[in-house]
């Protein structure tokens, strides 16, 4: 209600999680744990609650140093371990074959397009892309299967390209595959035998796993299923006051979950997974959003402020593994339950020698500090900027503007997390009092340049945030500067520009189009001081032919198409033009549409060929 997340409420969030996301032990596949497992459910079925045992808890944390955990070891035959770690060795030997073919000749897929008649003579097709997708999958089981692949590749090679006109593809792939056996795969073999031979002696010395925590029903303790069975209401009662209940959970109980993944059984269950609706509620907007606000409060407040860094900070880690479960929910309801994940906390835990790593756990690990340098950089762009407390020492050159960042966020386009919250604190930035004239023309690339990288050139569908950044600009009313105007304006028209699209259709019926145009109409309600008519209208031609990919002036065929068609999809943004077109003068909207390419016939739009 109050949109605020306390530690206290994390701390209760992370106590139910830990009662939903229980794993299931081989013991309860046994015909006596199913017993036990029906008579919980049918406790709970009568209104029973969950009780977290702090006491037991803590009783085997001390008897144990390592009882950090409430999920069991891994498992007896270690195939985890053994999958992570033939994923991160055929990881090194394929980037290592892109690297000895710079001319990519099997990097792709190969179609008939480029090689005609070729699906007609290889049958089983093979490339490197191919084999990156099943390694990333886990689809390969051993180095052998890889092998197979491998030498498929380069046999479907020396098979279609014959005669002297295949000679060059013959002899390049007869190198490449001389370099791959005498290297890379014994490289890799070599990496697999040792560390499988490492592991082995590490699980020798590694002490045994600590006893279950109180808050893992279903785990077997030392009462009999029978025992439990007859346990009366008067007993559970006792227990009750005498165990500390999730919500009594304080911020001191805050602690990232361990991480934990298994595999259901095959059965097909009919009543909805615990797990993908835990993740479900976890995934409402309303809840992301308060979780994120949470992050760019704590980094803006706790972290900058009193000169931390993000991976001390005690409740950093736990929000950030929520978000990442938010994400999984999809995941989670496509497997219809039979495999329940909660993803690593990102700062806290360091991955092991073996395990491979995730884009989520690389934003915490990696890139959250760059976004503290972001809004470090930005705060000291407004101190130097006229009437801050550094602008002398800035006019003297005693400090200077830090430079804009180039390379820094590269390779972050999957980090969908951390786009939100540079989002949110862009929106924040650009709230009435939190910047001024002077200093935004400096913060404001800062932010753009990070958006570009985080959401890999295409901010087409970002509603959510140009809905946000609406409602930030329009707070000024009819007090906006000139010069915020035409920074939003302007980068919003470079998005328009984007070439990496299938269609300019997608384009011109995009929510940032739709989008960019509402926020005119709102500003010119707000009168010519705002936004006047005649750079309305030029705004407009501009974004029209930014989405058509033409120049500013020439006719915009695609959008005139559209505008003719009543395409549904474009209906929303043709509102926004025809909104625009209510207010202008009839002469001069008729001139306006002439730009563009729109001719009037009655009461039909045609397009001018």
């Amino acid at each position: 209600q109050s949109a605020f997340l306390s530690d206290g409420a994390v701390a209760q969030v992370q106590g139910c999680l830990r009662t939903i996301f229980r794993p299931s032990s081989q013991s309860q596949q046994s015909q006596q744990s199913q017993s036990s497992s029906q008579g919980a459910g049918k406790d709970r079925a009568e209104g029973t609650k969950i009780k977290l045992s702090l006491k037991t808890a803590k009783a085997a944390a001390a008897a144990n140093n390592n009882a950090s955990s409430m999920f069991p070891d891994l498992p007896a035959d270690d195939s985890e371990f053994e999958r992570k770690m033939l994923q991160r060795v055929l990881k090194k030997a394929i980037n290592d074959m892109k690297e000895h073919d710079p001319q990519g000749l099997f990097l792709n897929p190969v179609t008939d397009a480029i090689a005609p008649g070729y699906s007609k003579i290889i049958a089983t097709p093979m490339c490197i892309r191919a084999m990156e997708e099943k390694m990333m999958s886990s689809a390969y089981k051993s180095i052998d299967e890889y092998k197979d692949d491998t030498l498929l590749m380069f046999a479907n090679c020396c098979k279609y390209n014959v005669g002297p006109a295949g000679q060059w593809f013959r002899n390049e792939a007869n190198r490449q595959k001389k370099l791959w056996k005498e290297g890379i795969l014994q490289e890799a073999k070599s990496k697999w035998k040792d560390e499988t031979a490492k592991r082995k002696r590490a699980l020798k010395r590694a002490p045994k796993p600590p006893p279950p925590l109180a808050f893992a029903p279903g785990k077997k303790t030392e009462k009999t299923a029978a025992a439990a069975a007859a346990t009366t209401t008067e007993s559970r009662a006792k227990e009750a006051n005498e165990d500390a209940a999730i919500n009594n959970l304080t911020a001191d109980d805050v602690r990232p979950l361990p991480p934990w993944k298994y595999k259901r059984r095959k059965t097909e269950i009919d009543v909805p997974s615990m797990q993908c609706l835990a993740s479900m509620l976890l995934a409402d907007p309303f809840v992301v959003r308060v979780l994120t606000d949470r992050v760019q409060k704590i980094l803006r407040v706790d972290v900058l402020k009193a000169k931390r860094v993000p991976a001390g900070h005690p409740i950093l880690p736990s929000l950030f593994q929520l978000l990442n479960i938010a994400r999984l929910s999809t995941q989670l309801c496509a497997l219809k339950g039979r495999q329940c994940y909660i993803p690593d906390a990102g700062l806290r835990q360091i991955l092991t020698e073996g395990e491979d790593f995730h884009p989520s756990y690389e934003s915490t690990r990696n890139y959250l500090p760059l976004f503290s340098k972001l809004l470090l950089d930005a705060n000291l762009d407004r101190r130097m900027a006229a009437g801050g407390d550094l602008h002398e020492a800035a006019l003297q050159n005693i400090v200077t503007t830090p430079e804009l960042p180039a390379d820094e966020w590269r390779g972050t386009s999957q980090l969908h997390d951390l786009r939100a919250i540079v989002e949110g604190s862009f929106v924040n930035l650009l709230q009435p009092g939190n910047s001024n004239e002077a200093s935004l023309p400096h913060q404001f690339p800062r932010f753009v340049a990070a958006l570009e990288q985080l959401s890999g050139g295409n901010m087409l569908y970002e509603r959510s945030f140009f809905a946000s950044l609406t409602h930030a600009l329009l707070k000024y009313k009819s007090k906006l500067s000139h010069g915020t105007r035409d920074l939003v304006t302007g980068c919003m028209i470079d998005w328009l520009k984007i070439e990496r699209v299938d269609s300019r259709k997608t384009v011109l019926c995009s929510p940032l189009h739709e989008c960019f145009m509402n926020l005119l109409n709102e500003w010119s309600s707000l009168g010519n001081l705002v936004l006047p008519k005649d750079l309305f209208l030029s705004l407009a031609e501009e974004a029209a032919a930014a989405s058509s990919r033409v120049e500013v002036g020439q006719r915009c065929k695609k959008f005139a198409k559209l505008w003719a068609g009543d395409d549904d999809s474009f209906l929303a943004v043709k509102e926004q033009y025809l909104r625009m077109l209510s207010g202008t003068p009839d002469a001069r909207a008729r001139e306006w549409k002439e730009k563009i390419g729109i001719v009037d016939e009655g009461e039909e739009m045609q397009v001018d060929n």
